[in-house]
C-alpha cells in the first residue's frame, strides 16, 4: 500500500553530518562554490542525506530553521552544522529548483510535531543516483536529551569520558566478526539498493518492506534521557535492529546462522526485583481475563512509561488513530474501556501496581540498558559474537546455550543489585524461565525444561507501601569506576492504596480483676474547678497549664475487688495501677513506663527533657496545680520550658495549650506594668 506524501512527509528523516558527496558530483549538480568552506561542506553533506533518502522508503528529510535549535547541535554533527550553512545551502538548493520543499512555520513543530521538510526533486535524483557518498563517522557515541527530546550539549567529565571509552569498546568488538546474509535466504526477501538493503516483511497478511542503512563500520550510541545520563542510556545505531525479526534470523554471524534470544516481561521482572521479590513461575502478566494477551501487554508497557492513569489511556487512545498494515486501528477500544482495561491491568499486577502510571518506563531503561552492556562484556570476554537489539541478543545458534546461561547471570545479578528489600523466595525456581526463544523458522525440538514448582510469595500491604528508591551500582573491572545510575521510581499511586486513618489518642479501658488483697480507700474528688483531662505522655507543668473546666458529678464509687488494669489500645499494652491512697503526692513514686511500640514510620524526634515529673496519664487525681510565676525570671523560665516542650512533641494540640498559656502570662505580665 503506497503512502501518501503526507505519510511520508511524517516519516521524514533528520538531517545528519555523518555522509559527503564528493567536490565533482557538487560542481555536477550546477551548485556554486561558496567562498566560505564551511558552507561547502554543509552542501555536501545535505546532498547525501538527499541522495540515501531518495534511495530509500522515507524520501524527506528534516531539518530546523529556528535558530536555537542549533545551539548545542556542533557536539553531534560538527561545526559545519550551522543556522547559517544550513539554511543558506537550502534556500541555494530551492533556488536551482534541486529540492521540494515544505516549510513549517515558526512553532509549528510544537503541535504537529514536524519541522520543515526537503526531498530531491526528478532532476537531482538523476544526478544523484548511482553516486557513491562517503561514510565521516559518529562524531559522539552519547546523545543527551532534554524533557522535550531535543538534542543538548553537556560538560565533558570523568563519567562522560568513562561512558566513552566503554561505548568505544563495544564498537571495536562487534567490528572485529562479519555480518552477512544467509544465501539460502530467499531473494523474495531481501533487495539490494545502492545504499540500503529492504527486507520483506509480512504482518496480518499484508506485505511491507524495511528500509536499512548499512555502513562500512559499525557505530552504535547511547542515548540518554531527562538531561542527565542516569535516565535511558540505550543502544542504537546498528542496521540489524529494523529489520523485521524473521529477517534476523537469515543473518550470518561468522559464517553461521544465528538465532535470537530475549527476556521475558523484563520491565515487570524488574519491579518485582525493586519490590524485593521474584516473579513467580507461570505468571503471565500480560494475561487478562476476556482480551487477547497483546492487550494486556501494550496496556501495561504504556502505562509503565505514562506520569498518570490518565496519561496512560491517551495514550493507548492514540494508538487508535495509528493503522496497522491491514487498515485496522491499532488499538481498538474506547475510553471507558480503555480505563477498564488498564484497571484490570493494575488488580492482575498488585505487587508493581505502584508503579503502574508513575513514569518508571525511563528508570527502567536505564537497568536494562546497563544489562545489555554487563551481557556484551560477557560475550566479549567468552569470545561469544553477539549483536544487541535493546533487551534481545542476536548470537551463532551453536552457542545459543552459552547466552542463555551469560544473559541468566546478568539478570539474577541485577535483581540482586536493586532489591531494596531482602529477596524472597529462591532464584531460578521462583522466576521461571526467563529467557526466551525467538522462533521464526523451523528448527530442531528442544529438550523440555523441567521447571520445579514455583514458591508461593505473599506480600503484606505495609511492605507494597514503603518503598525506596534503589541505585544500582556495576563495577566495570577495566575501568574500575563505579557506575551508579540513580533509579527514583515514584512511589505507589495513592489511589490503588487504602486510605490512612490517622488514630485516635489512646484512651484508658479499665479491666477489674479479682485479687486477694483489699485496696485502700480511694481519695474523694477535689471540690471546685478541675483541669480538663490530661492527655497521655504531657509533662506535669504542662498538664497544670490546660483550661479549667467546671467540674462534674462524682459516680458512684465503684466496689474494687483488686488492681485494675488500664488498657492502652494505641501502644499495645497492660498497665496494670493500684487505686490511689490517701497519702502525699510527692511520695508516691513515678510509675514504670513499658516502652513504646515500634513504629514502622520514621522515628519521631527525641524529646527535649525539661521535667522528670511522671507522666500525665499516670499522675495522682488529687496533683495540686503549680504555683502561678511570681517574678519576671520565673516567667521566662516557663516560656522557655513551655517552647521546648512544645518543640519536642509537634502536636497541633499540645501548641494550642501552650500558645494559650503563654498568651495568658503575656497577659499577666502587661497588667502588672500597668500596675507599676
Amino acid at each position: 500500500m503506497p503512502l501518501h506524501d503526507d505519510d511520508l512527509a511524517r516519516n521524514a528523516r533528520a538531517l545528519d553530518f555523518h555522509w559527503r558527496v564528493s567536490d565533482d558530483l557538487v560542481a555536477a549538480a550546477g551548485l556554486p562554490k561558496f567562498s566560505r568552506s564551511k558552507i561547502n561542506r554543509a552542501m555536501a553533506s545535505i546532498l547525501a542525506a538527499l541522495a540515501l533518502a531518495s534511495d530509500s522508503d522515507r524520501p524527506y528529510v528534516s531539518y530546523s530553521r529556528s535558530r536555537d535549535f542549533y545551539a548545542a547541535q556542533g557536539r553531534y554533527e560538527g561545526t559545519d552544522y550551522s543556522y547559517a550553512s544550513v539554511l543558506q545551502s537550502v534556500d541555494e538548493l530551492a533556488r536551482l529548483g534541486l529540492i521540494e520543499e515544505i516549510r513549517s512555520k515558526p512553532g509549528a513543530h510544537l503541535t504537529h510535531g514536524m519541522q520543515s521538510r526537503v526531498r530531491a526533486s526528478d532532476r537531482l535524483v538523476e544526478i544523484l543516483a548511482e553516486q557513491p557518498v562517503e561514510y565521516l563517522g559518529s562524531r559522539c557515541p552519547l546523545v543527551l536529551k532534554d524533557e522535550d527530546g531535543t538534542r543538548i550539549d553537556y560538560e565533558d567529565t570523568p563519567e562522560t569520558r568513562r561512558l566513552t571509552r566503554e561505548i568505544g569498546g563495544l564498537n571495536r568488538f562487534l567490528n572485529s566478526f562479519s555480518i552477512d546474509v544467509s544465501a539460502s535466504a530467499s531473494p523474495d526477501d531481501w533487495q539490494r539498493t545502492t545504499h540500503h538493503v529492504r527486507a520483506r516483511k509480512v504482518k496480518d497478511g499484508v506485505e511491507t518492506w524495511v528500509c536499512a542503512r548499512l555502513t562500512p563500520q559499525i557505530d552504535l550510541y547511547r542515548v540518554f534521557s531527562r538531561g542527565g545520563f542516569r535516565q535511558g542510556g540505550r543502544i542504537y545505531g546498528g542496521f540489524w535492529e529494523g529489520l523485521p525479526k524473521a529477517r534476523r534470523l537469515e543473518l550470518l554471524i561468522n559464517g553461521e546462522v544465528c538465532i535470537e534470544q530475549d527476556y521475558a516481561s523484563l520491565h515487570p521482572r524488574l519491579l518485582y526485583g525493586l519490590r524485593g521479590e521474584r516473579m513467580p513461575a507461570e505468571f503471565d502478566c500480560y494475561a487478562l481475563p476476556y482480551y487477547e494477551r497483546w492487550v494486556g501487554k501494550l496496556a501495561l508497557n504504556i502505562a509503565l512509561n505514562a506520569a498518570t492513569l490518565n496519561a496512560a489511556a491517551g495514550a493507548l487512545m492514540e494508538k487508535g488513530r495509528q493503522k496497522k498494515a491491514d487498515g485496522s486501528p491499532v488499538w481498538p477500544y474506547g475510553w471507558a474501556e480503555t480505563r477498564r482495561i488498564i484497571d484490570q491491568v493494575i488488580d492482575h499486577n498488585l505487587t508493581i501496581a505502584g508503579y503502574i502510571g508513575s513514569d518508571a518506563g525511563v528508570s527502567l531503561m536505564a537497568i536494562d540498558a546497563r544489562m545489555a552492556l554487563d551481557v556484551l562484556k560477557a560475550c566479549e570476554k567468552a569470545r561469544l559474537p553477539a549483536l544487541p537489539v535493546h533487551d534481545s541478543f542476536l548470537a551463532p545458534e551453536g552457542r545459543k546455550d552459552e547466552l542463555k546461561s551469560i544473559m541468566s547471570d546478568v539478570l539474577e545479578g541485577t535483581l540482586d543489585r536493586i532489591s531494596s528489600f531482602p529477596t524472597k523466595g529462591s532464584r531460578r525456581d521462583s522466576m521461571g524461565e526467563t529467557i526466551q526463544m525467538i522462533r521464526y523458522r523451523e528448527t530442531a525440538p528442544a529438550e523440555p525444561v523441567v521447571t520445579p514448582a514455583a514458591v508461593p510469595v505473599v506480600t503484606s500491604p505495609s511492605e507494597v507501601v514503603g518503598v525506596s528508591p534503589a541505585v544500582v551500582e556495576t563495577v566495570l573491572p577495566e575501568a574500575r569506576v563505579a557506575f551508579r545510575p540513580v533509579v527514583r521510581p515514584l512511589p505507589p499511586r495513592m489511589a490503588a492504596l487504602p486510605p490512612v486513618v490517622a488514630a485516635p489518642l489512646p484512651v484508658a479501658v479499665e479491666v477489674s480483676l479479682p485479687a486477694p488483697v483489699t485496696p485502700p480507700c480511694p481519695v474523694a474528688a477535689p471540690a471546685g474547678p478541675v483541669p480538663s483531662a490530661p492527655r497521655v505522655g504531657l509533662p506535669a507543668f504542662l498538664a497544670a497549664l490546660l483550661p479549667v473546666v467546671a467540674p462534674e458529678a462524682p459516680p458512684e464509687p465503684a466496689v474494687s475487688h483488686g488492681p485494675s488494669l488500664r488498657f492502652f489500645p494505641a501502644l499495645g499494652g497492660l498497665r496494670v495501677s493500684v487505686p490511689p491512697a490517701e497519702v502525699d503526692p510527692e511520695d508516691v513514686p513515678p510509675p514504670v513506663r513499658p516502652p513504646a511500640p515500634p513504629v514502622v514510620a520514621a522515628p519521631p524526634p527525641e524529646p527535649i527533657l525539661v521535667s522528670l515529673a511522671p507522666a500525665s496519664g499516670m499522675l495522682p487525681a488529687a496533683l495540686p496545680r503549680p504555683p502561678e510565676p511570681r517574678t519576671k525570671e520565673e516567667r521566662i523560665q516557663l516560656f522557655g520550658d513551655i517552647i521546648a516542650q512544645s518543640r519536642a512533641k509537634r502536636s497541633l494540640v499540645e501548641l494550642g495549650h501552650a500558645d494559650a498559656r503563654m498568651a495568658e502570662l503575656r497577659a499577666m505580665a502587661k497588667k502588672e506594668r500597668r500596675v507599676r
